[in-house]
């Protein structure tokens, strides 16, 4: 496997307002413009984060049913990130078990900043076409991150159209703990509308880590260490969903992602 052959085949950016996806904020965070690269922008500052991955070896990611490459991905101005990821390649490349994006979040008066840290979840390992993956009748998603500075975030699960506002589902990532499939929504923000919860059988192609933006510069440096997709009941003890945290930003805006294909190299 080449070092450079790293960045997703499709690469769905998941917004925050009109122009975006998934919201933020009163107005909304934006994640909209056309995928395919992170716009080239980079950050003069160095990680300080660098926890290992159980689950990605040199940008592969596998665990349990998914499997597939690693990306990042803003809109143009929407943020600095590294690595910065194209249509065939990351630089850096990811490389061994390191699974990790730091730079800033540009501060924008509608709250349309935002970073995206992404992997297929159905794809092989010889640079396939990038497949979906049903979602089951039960059980849900625990995403574990390195985040010392406890950034907000979001995980955003994407379709085969994230183009549209209807096929991206999203809710605050809690580090470690339970999501159950039901509780991912499309317009996850408070005062988002529809919110539509993600139902079984749903063709999912890609997962992510969001960082949405605020009307301020908003510096983020985390890593991804774990993802587990849980089987069976996603909340055995029978209680409601609001231990899995609450963004408390109203995003008013609309989640605008979109797509560029791109296999790895």
């Amino acid at each position: 496997m080449k070092a450079l052959q790293l960045v997703a085949g499709t690469i769905l950016f998941a917004g925050f307002s009109s122009a975006a996806g998934c919201g933020s904020s009163s107005p909304g965070s934006g994640l909209g413009g056309d995928a395919g690269d992170s716009d080239g922008s980079t950050t003069e500052d160095a990680s300080v984060v660098s926890a290992p991955s159980r689950v990605v070896s040199d940008g592969y990611l596998t665990t349990g049913p998914w499997a597939g490459y690693g990306f990042t991905a803003t809109d143009p101005g929407a943020a600095q990130i590294v690595p910065v990821c194209g249509a065939d390649s990351c630089d850096p490349p990811f490389v061994g078990n390191s699974f990790c994006m730091h730079g800033t979040v540009t501060g924008r008066a509608d709250y349309t900043g935002f970073a995206m840290l992404g992997w297929n979840v159905n794809q092989d390992a010889a640079n396939g076409p990038q497949l979906t993956w049903a979602v089951p009748d039960t059980g849900g998603l625990i995403i574990t991150v390195d985040n010392p500075s406890q950034t907000p975030l979001r995980v955003q699960l994407q379709g085969t159209n994230p183009h549209s506002s209807a096929d991206r589902w999203c809710a605050p990532l809690v580090s470690g703990q339970l999501i159950p499939w039901a509780s991912l929504r499309t317009n996850c923000w408070t005062g988002g509308n529809p919110q539509n919860p993600l139902t079984p059988g749903t063709p999912i192609q890609q997962a992510a880590i969001i960082v949405p933006g605020l009307q301020v510069d908003l510096p983020f440096d985390f890593c991804l260490v774990d993802v587990e997709v849980v089987s069976g009941p996603a909340n055995p003890d029978g209680g409601d969903d609001s231990a899995l945290g609450d963004d408390s930003r109203d995003d008013s805006s609309d989640d605008d992602a979109t797509t560029s294909d791109a296999n790895p190299g």
